[in-house]
């Protein structure tokens, strides 16, 4: 998952690799209250068919695998590296929605989420791409799974879509009282605040972007590297903080 192993990634430095020389890193989560929060109350919608769009985001890992083409946002994985794209601005309350293909092929996982400073709560749409029909839906309190099982959700309607093979729109709510999650404006997910039981209420920034999971225990599979490189793509990403 992405948060196991943030902290490693953190103390061997953003330079240095993980132990195999052929896997990436993770999309680390935020690892001090150090790590600066700037909140803002100003909407934004970012379209990648403007040259311009990935200036308005930080590149945190591999900035070589992330480009604009022909109209979209390319997050590429290969054997030296994935890569994780930040948005600079946090809320408290809001949403954040991005149209996206994901990147199919075993071990590969594309990742859009919001998450605080370590340790971390965190709210993720992931998709592993040995599974192209479906989406997972995972949150985190300080670092710590609380439901045991990814809940998994395909496109909206009676005849499911293969994600990696067009773009759909992904998107996460976050309320005083609950999280939501939206596959193509269809809620999928709904996590209400319950008295006496963890709620993820500090997740706050964005991260996305696409990681080796070979090292995951096998639940990711094993990247094939033959096969690559393996990308995954988004259109348009917004942003909307509730103020």
């Amino acid at each position: 998952m992405l948060h196991i192993v943030a902290l490693v990634i953190y103390l061997i430095g953003i330079a240095t690799s993980l132990a195999a020389p052929t896997t990436s890193n993770k999309l680390n989560v935020r690892q001090t209250e150090s790590s600066a929060r700037r909140y803002t109350c100003e909407s934004a919608v970012l379209d990648f068919s403007d040259p311009q769009a990935l200036s308005k985001f930080n590149v945190e890992w591999c900035p070589q695998n992330v480009y604009q083409s022909n109209g979209t946002l390319i997050w590429k994985l290969t054997s030296e590296c994935g890569t994780t794209v930040t948005y600079p601005w946090d809320f408290q309350y809001g949403k954040i929605e991005g149209r996206i293909r994901m990147a199919p092929g075993s071990g590969v996982v594309t990742s859009m989420l919001l998450a605080g400073p370590a340790p971390s709560d965190e709210l993720d749409w992931e998709w592993v791409g040995k599974d192209t029909w479906t989406v997972q839906s995972m949150y985190f309190v300080k670092g710590q799974r609380v439901d045991p099982n990814a809940q998994f959700f395909h496109t909206p309607g009676n005849v499911p879509q293969e994600m990696s093979a067009g773009f759909h729109n992904y998107a996460i709510e976050v309320n005083k009282d609950s999280i939501k999650w939206y596959i193509d404006d269809w809620l999928t997910r709904t996590l209400p605040r319950t008295s006496g039981v963890p709620f993820p209420s500090d997740a706050s920034g964005t991260r996305m972007g696409v990681w080796d999971g070979s090292q995951t225990s096998g639940w990711a599979g094993t990247v094939n590297w033959a096969q690559g490189p393996f990308t995954a793509e988004m259109q348009w990403f917004k942003f909307t903080p509730y103020c």
